[in-house]
């Protein structure tokens, strides 16, 4: 009796369970129903790859789908599903956010019920102690696309677990791995590898065994033995890490050929187990609801940073070091099924071939009429450059012999701020004070008025603060005086003389007439600060003017229709309103100016400048060589603007390309691959490279270039 035969002759068949197990890149699904102790696996699906997020609910679907074509068109298929997920996915015990939404996404979308989840490599430890009756001593490597997920168990206990980046030598990528297990040495001398599709394994098994293990800093106790886990062991092992939670079995079995689900009076009642083995030694909880219990903390999972491993574990009992095998979601893990989702994935093989042929036909036709590709050609071109005089007037006149072609004036007004640390120094201070006794030596008296020049014996001057009149000398020896206050004529600390310092006073002689000091004088004081200079201003308003005026060409340039072309030099530059915060000489350690500016621009006519310059190069173009509109440039200098009319000094450059034929071009290359295309490129004449941009990116064994010709575009452009 085959398997669906069977399942319609069941009075009340057994409750089903989905396992699915989602990698990077690769999902697999398979069912399963709980039997008298063991779990027994009735369907494992094909590998379905995904790449980006958006793809991953359709793998799922399509791995769930090819699992349930065992099962007949009138069975309900499971709802109840446990998860299998890489270590990456966990950490303390609990699915991350970012994982956790895919699945809550995967779940509402195909109506699935989470029950719980197991990650991959402790189940598959799990599965090799059933299967052989002793604790599992391995390193257990998961082989992704974008790296390697290494876990090493000893006598069943985890060790840890590392990740490492893939590069092209899987041998070294593990040696990497397994040196940050310098805790856990000597290493398990037995390897097992399983990835998502299986297709690298062989090729990785051969690279670990041909290792000479002596040589690096892994230590093994002797060479490891290195094996494949086949692709469905993960699914085996998934359902296995389930069916121990929900029905307390330690077993499983899998025969997808040949399997026979157990009478009705078998399936009501699952066998009691043996009493050394029950659901709580496993750290399980029997009938309560799985979302409402606190998720168990995991005691065999912690992702290792890359610098570190864990400690090895005591060697103890294996299904107690293994109580959190399997971890229940949390209660915010709420999934609400979309109403009237389809969740019947069964397809009468029929309609499934129609849908093969149909996309197999209209693949081909989108293949051969819809793909485009641009071909840029880069050659090696002949450059020849001009210098010529132009006028551009504004009332549209042209005259190619007298260099005048018609332009449009461009005019904006910019305005902005800019500070600038100032470089310029002021010496700032006090003037020195004190008291002198002028004596008069003449017989007639002398009168002294304020600011009356005292100098002393140094040259240093002082200034008489008042007036004053002295009387002459009455008898030889005595000298008329008076005393008077005087003040430095400059700031500094030299100005603060000693007592008794002898100062000449005005025009009189030293000898008759002398000013002495009474007491030190002192307040005399100077320091040097910052200050505005000429220059500071000066270069201020050069920077901001230029930032003003390159603003302005941006803005001009963006703004000329597409039917001109831009003149990248002004024509004018006028300042409408300028202000200093401070004046040059100002005591200030920055110098702020506001600038505004209204700026002048041309934007000449491109059809007539390109007509005056073609006329210009026209007989300097080599033979077997073309001029094309493209490869001729402009480089504009201001001279002046007389009478309306703005004269320009402008280099005119120009590269030569060789002559060739596009359209014999695209005949030769339509259809072709890219290698082909290319090889072909290479007898051009001047030929340097190419580019050949294909739309959409298809496998390199599709990539051709398009076969209809119109869907071709060839640039031909100078290599600089």
């Amino acid at each position: 009796m085959n398997l669906k035969d069977f399942l319609n002759s069941r009075d009340k068949p057994p409750e089903l369970y989905w396992s699915l197990v989602i990698e990077n890149h690769w999902v697999q699904a398979g069912i399963w129903y709980i039997g008298e102790k063991k779990a027994e696996v009735i369907s494992v699906s094909p590998g379905a790859a995904w790449e980006t997020e958006d793809e991953l609910t359709g793998a799922c679907d399509a791995a769930l789908s090819s699992s349930v074509q065992k099962l007949p068109e009138d069975y309900t298929e499971p709802s109840k599903t446990v998860f299998g997920v890489a270590s990456s996915w966990v950490k303390d015990g609990e699915i991350q956010e970012e994982f956790l939404a895919r699945i809550k996404k995967i779940c509402t979308d195909l109506s699935l019920t989470p029950v719980g989840f197991v990650v991959l490599p402790e189940a598959i430890a799990h599965l090799y102690k059933s299967e052989e009756g002793a604790p599992l001593s391995a390193v257990v490597i998961g082989l992704g696309q974008e790296a390697l997920e290494i876990t090493v168990f000893k006598l069943g206990n985890l060790v840890g677990t590392t990740q490492v980046s893939k590069s092209v030598s899987i041998l070294e990528d593990v040696i990497e791995g397994l040196t940050r297990f310098e805790g856990a040495a000597p290493l398990p001398s037995r390897i097992i590898i399983y990835d998502g599709k299986g297709g690298e394994l062989e090729e990785a098994k051969d690279s670990l065994l041909s290792a000479s293990w002596d040589e690096g800093h892994t230590k093994f106790l002797h060479t490891p033995k290195v094996e494949t886990l086949a692709s469905d062991k993960k699914v085996i092992a998934t359902s296995l890490a389930g069916a121990a939670e929900i029905g307390n079995v330690t077993t499983v079995s899998s025969n997808e050929e040949e399997q026979i689900l157990p009478s009705a009076e078998v399936v009501e009642n699952v066998s009691k187990p043996a009493e050394d083995v029950n659901p709580e030694s496993l750290g399980f909880a029997v009938g309560e609801d799985v979302s409402a219990k606190t998720p168990v903390a995991s005691a065999s999972f912690t992702p290792l940073p890359v610098h570190d491993v864990l400690p090895e574990k005591k060697t103890g009992d294996y299904v107690q070091k293994t109580k959190s095998l399997f971890h229940k979601f949390s209660k915010i893990f709420s999934i609400k099924p979309v109403i009237n989702a389809p969740v019947m994935r069964k397809t009468p093989l029929t309609l499934i071939a129609s849908i093969v042929i149909f996309l197999l036909i209209a693949g081909g036709l989108s293949w051969w009429f819809f793909p485009k590709a641009t071909v840029t050609i880069f050659v090696s071109p002949k450059k020849f450059e001009q210098d010529v005089n132009l006028s551009f007037s504004t009332d549209g006149k042209f005259d190619p012999a007298a260099g005048i072609l018609p332009g449009q004036i461009l005019t904006a007004k910019e305005s902005g701020d800019k500070t600038k640390s100032t470089t310029g120094t002021k010496l700032i201070g006090n003037n020195a004070k004190g008291t002198v006794q002028i004596s008069n030596g003449n017989p007639n008296p002398i009168h002294l008025s304020a600011g009356t020049i005292l100098t002393s014996s140094s040259g240093l001057r002082f200034l008489t603060d008042t007036e004053a009149s002295v009387s002459g000398q009455l008898l030889p020896g005595s000298p008329g005086t008076a005393t008077m206050n005087v003040t430095s004529a400059d700031i500094g600390a030299q100005y603060n003389l000693a007592k008794g310092e002898i100062f000449s006073v005005g025009n009189f002689s030293k000898s008759l007439v002398a000013a002495t000091s009474q007491a030190d004088f002192s307040g005399g004081s100077s320091q040097e600060i910052s200050a505005v200079s000429r220059d500071d201003q000066t270069n201020l308003e050069t920077d901001l003017k230029n930032e003003l005026a390159t603003k302005a060409q941006d803005d001009l340039s963006s703004k000329a229709s597409a039917d001109t072309i831009f003149v990248n030099n002004l024509a004018g530059t006028d300042i409408t309103s300028e202000n200093f915060d401070h004046k040059v000489g100002d005591s200030a350690d920055n110098l702020k100016l506001s600038l505004s500016i209204n700026v002048t621009a041309i934007a000449a006519d491109r059809a007539k400048l390109l007509e005056y310059a073609k006329g210009i190069l026209q007989d300097k173009v080599p033979a077997g060589y073309v001029l094309r509109d493209t490869q001729i440039d402009f480089q504009f200098t201001f001279v002046q603007k007389t009478d309306g009319v703005y004269n320009y000094k402008v280099a005119i450059s120009a590269n030569f390309l060789p002559e060739v034929s596009t359209d014999t071009i695209i005949s030769k290359i339509a259809g072709k691959t890219v290698t082909v295309t290319q090889d072909y490129l290479n007898s051009i004449p001047g030929f340097v490279r190419a580019e050949v941009k294909l739309s959409p990116n298809l496998p390199s064994f599709l990539a051709t270039l398009p076969h209809v010709r119109k869907n071709i575009t060839i640039d031909v452009m100078a290599e600089q």
